[in-house]
């Protein structure tokens, strides 16, 4: 068989030429045509779910499937999408879920809560000592708890010093009173106070005692000395209290100094006085911080004038801390994903704009900003983890795209065990942050772990935090050995220990602990209740 001439194969590659020439001309006329009829010229087609899928004919998204929409010279459309915007379509059920806040001006409100012991007040303890040597004859009060008033006779002690001082006072006042002023002082000076120096002239000779009286009112809270012990001077007899005032001290962490001040009040509740709230005040911070715990003392003045207070008791309390008006957003409004806090800003219906923040103090209900957001704006509070996962799955598709015209960024994805404690986090931090909704996404979305078998039940969704919380504590216990045995550590990966989970439920461990990606403790057992319980497990 012969092949094909010359001339034939010839002909055959013009007519190649011209269909396809033809065929790229009918669609350049039909393109062109269609934009003429509207007097406006189409550049392309895009998605308006997912910005960086585009076309040069109509078609549908390749992620989501929606159509695509034309996007025309002179109008932005979706032509350059804002960094980091997400686009939810308009009625859906994420938009109807999602709920805003204006971002605002207004007092930093917060409760500290506190622990620590009421003891005496260290400024109004006594000590009496023998004024001088000599024999303790006689106790009136001899052991701890009994009340004293000043001047109320302690003891009677019998001395040769006194004996041979108040004969001498005695001799010189038959000389005058300035002869008798020296021997005074000597006797005011071993303790005699002037009812006693006064009544020495008509003592009787066979009376050789003297009385040791209380210098304060107060209560005796030990005892040294027994009848007919010898004593030399400055020995101890008695230490003395005054528990009419009382201070209650506790331990401030170091990151809530800025909030505490003298005078700031403090309400206190103890087990020995039940359902009573005492109301006291702040009266000094110790200026040094102990070395190990990085942790000041505070100390608290409270009143106790029918001595109902007893010393050394256990008293939890309250403390109000406020600030004047600084930008603030609710706690609900702040993701986690990794060391830079984040939210989503509302830009119009249905878009939603990632913005990374630099907070400052946290309060009961909000943070403090300190950049990256202005006022007047509205920032998501419900919803914002739907926003979040929907941002995610946007990031990890949008590499895999190729359209014609697309010069959309590359993203890194992350390795599956990455994804996989990045999803199980989100859960841990909605749980902390109290949002139901959004733990319950959180839960359905999370990822299969790649290579563990988890013993314990995969968290769900549940009707109440509690429950949730139930089904989440035995499997973050064992995604938290499983994090702690990766080598290397995901960066920023941080492992969390509560030692108070014994009281959330009955049945429940002692100690519990969880994994995040954030610096500060974020205990998803208790929420806003014990937010900040928690200790790092270093590696």
């Amino acid at each position: 068989m012969k092949g094909p001439s010359s001339s034939t194969s010839g002909w055959l590659l013009l007519i190649a030429v011209a269909a396809a020439t033809g065929i790229f001309a009918g669609r350049h006329f039909s393109r062109t045509t269609a934009s003429a009829r509207s007097g406006r010229i189409i550049l392309f087609y895009q998605s308006p779910m997912h910005p960086w899928v585009r076309s040069d004919k109509p078609g549908q998204c390749t992620v989501c499937g929606m159509d695509l929409v034309p996007v025309y010279q002179g109008e932005p459309g979706f032509e350059k999408p804002a960094a980091g915007l997400v686009m939810l379509p308009q009625g859906s059920p994420q938009v109807v879920g999602v709920q805003t806040a204006e971002v605002k001006k207004k007092p930093l409100v917060r409760t500290l809560r506190v622990a620590g012991m009421i003891g005496e007040d260290e400024s109004r303890h006594g000590i009496i000592s023998a004024p001088v040597e000599g024999r303790i004859d006689g106790l009136s009060m001899n052991h701890p708890g009994q009340q004293i008033t000043k001047r109320q006779p302690l003891a009677t002690m019998f001395s040769r010093t006194l004996l041979n001082a108040a004969n001498d006072y005695k001799l010189a006042l038959a000389q005058g009173e300035a002869a008798a002023e020296p021997h005074k002082r000597r006797l005011e000076q071993f303790g005699l106070v002037w009812e006693q120096i006064k009544s020495i002239p008509t003592r009787q000779p066979e009376d050789p005692y003297f009385g040791i009286l209380a210098p304060m009112t107060g209560t005796i809270v030990k005892s040294y000395v027994a009848e007919g012990q010898y004593v030399k001077e400055g020995e101890r007899l008695f230490e003395i209290a005054d528990f009419k005032t009382m201070w209650f001290m506790f331990s401030a962490a170091e990151q809530d100094l800025p909030w505490l001040k003298v005078g700031l009040p403090v309400s206190l509740q103890t087990a020995s006085l039940p359902g009573e709230t005492l109301k006291a005040r702040i009266s000094g911070i110790d200026p040094n911080l102990d070395d190990m715990s990085h942790t000041a003392m505070v100390r608290v003045v409270v009143e106790n004038p029918e001595r109902r207070l007893k010393n050394k008791i256990f008293a939890e309390g309250t403390v109000d801390l406020e600030a004047p008006e600084v930008l603030v957003i609710p706690r609900t409004a702040v993701l986690w994903p990794g060391h830079a806090p984040r939210v989503y800003v509302e830009k119009g219906a249905g878009a939603y704009q990632q913005r990374e923040l630099k907070l400052g103090r946290s309060g009961d209900a909000v943070w403090e900003v300190l950049e990256g957001i202005i006022e007047g704006e509205r920032v998501v509070i419900s919803g914002n983890m739907l926003i979040d996962s929907q941002a995610q799955i946007e990031a990890l598709a949008a590499p895999a795209v190729t359209m014609p015209d697309t010069h959309a960024p590359a993203v890194a994805s992350d390795t599956a065990m990455d994804t996989f404690l990045k999803s199980a986090a989100a859960l841990g931090s909605a749980l902390a942050s109290d949002d139901l909704a959004a733990a319950n996404a959180a839960a359905a979305q999370l990822t299969p772990p790649p290579t563990a078998i988890f013993k314990s039940p995969v968290p769900h969704s549940a009707p109440d935090l509690k429950a949730l919380r139930q089904v989440f504590l035995p499997w973050s216990q064992e995604l938290a050995t499983l994090a702690a045995g990766l080598t290397p550590r995901p960066d920023g990966l941080k492992i969390f220990n509560c030692p108070m989970t014994g009281r959330l439920w009955a049945g429940a461990p002692a100690g519990a602990r969880w994994i995040q990606f954030t610096p500060e403790p974020r205990n998803p057992y208790w929420g806003a209740e014990m937010l900040d319980c928690g200790v790092e497990i270093k590696p």
